[in-house]
């Protein structure tokens, strides 16, 4: 029910992921009045495939994330949560209010144990072939230790095993340069433990202008950094295709030029599509959470649900619980 556009794309999404996808089964959290409408001109044998569980109340951007606790238990973001708690869902795939899923998701789910905080992780382009890294965190925390950037690493690698196949995934650092002496305390330190860690590919630093290169898989900051290079990436696509529509106005023979690369640039256009890479994954929960950009358009909201699909069928939380468990003594919180 969430994102900035609602029903009118969710729903129509999930029936597209329902009928590419046989093994899946969809409990649609929401309005009865609004959900039902979507499902009238369904197969009789998708319909069985789907359950509506009724909830009326939205939670907004515009609320404050905690009242999700204290206000919005009947949400049709906390409700889809609950479920994933009592065991009755696998996955939950929400549009709506970033801060309030994952107060939601660390309520409900709790983290994984020996993990200290989740981890937002998002997919970005890269030029290199496979076409996309991974990029944690970007938002669900403002700072973090040494300890929680080697722990968003591991996470990291796991995630992206999963999702993209890649066993020995390779895992750097954000930083301000390449060079060791480079970097806050925190940095250099996340760096010591995953140089001493035998099953992460550490590939040490990367800077914020290789981050598209292909050069990571994985690439690790803290919550602040990431939402900035994430955020700041996106309004760069978005001037430089304002600039060059604009430049084709000026001249007829620029024009002329963008007719002849028409295909070049509507395929240029499609990898640079935010909706190819929607879907952020919430890491270090006991539970999968895939959020959605909210104002991702309908092949958009699928791919998210694709993501959490993809996270289910592999155990993604039992997968990090298992390799967190494999390095006990770096998930003390003393440490």
């Amino acid at each position: 029910m969430g994102g900035d556009y609602g029903p009118p794309v969710t729903i129509p999404a999930a029936i597209d992921a329902l009928g590419r996808h046989a093994e899946l089964h969809l409990l649609l959290a929401g309005r009865h009045s609004e959900i039902e409408p979507y499902l009238e001109q369904l197969s009789d044998e998708l319909r069985q495939r789907v359950t509506v569980v009724d909830a009326q109340q939205i939670i907004s951007n515009h609320d404050r994330p905690d009242s999700i606790l204290r206000s919005f238990r009947d949400s049709s973001m906390f409700r889809a949560v609950d479920l994933v708690r009592q065991g009755m869902a696998d996955a939950s795939v929400s549009a709506g209010n970033t801060g309030a899923l994952l107060l939601a998701g660390r309520h409900l789910l709790k983290t994984i144990p020996g993990i200290a905080k989740p981890a937002i992780m998002a997919i970005i382009p890269a030029t290199r072939p496979g076409g996309y890294s991974y990029l944690l965190d970007v938002g669900a925390n403002i700072s973090s230790t040494a300890r929680e950037l080697y722990q968003f690493a591991r996470m990291g690698a796991v995630v992206a095993q999963s999702l993209s196949g890649r066993p020995q995934a390779r895992v750097a650092l954000l930083n301000i340069g390449a060079e060791e002496i480079k970097g806050t305390a925190q940095i250099k330190e996340a760096a010591t433990l995953l140089q001493s860690c035998r099953d992460i590919n550490f590939t040490g630093y990367i800077e914020g202008n290789q981050i598209f290169d292909g050069a990571a898989d994985v690439i690790v900051c803290d919550g602040f950094t990431g939402n900035v290079t994430i955020k700041t990436s996106a309004g760069a696509v978005k001037a430089m295709q304002r600039l060059m529509h604009q430049s084709m106005q000026r001249r007829w023979y620029y024009q002329l030029f963008g007719w002849i690369f028409k295909p070049f640039f509507s395929d240029l256009q499609k990898n640079l599509r935010p909706s190819r890479y929607n879907g952020a994954a919430l890491v270090g929960l006991q539970g999968i959470i895939v959020k959605s950009h909210g104002d991702a358009d309908q092949q958009g909201f699928v791919h998210a649900i694709e993501h959490a699909l993809k996270q289910t069928r592999d155990n993604v939380p039992a997968m990090i619980a298992s390799r967190m468990a494999s390095a006990s003594d770096l998930t003390d919180p003393s440490i």
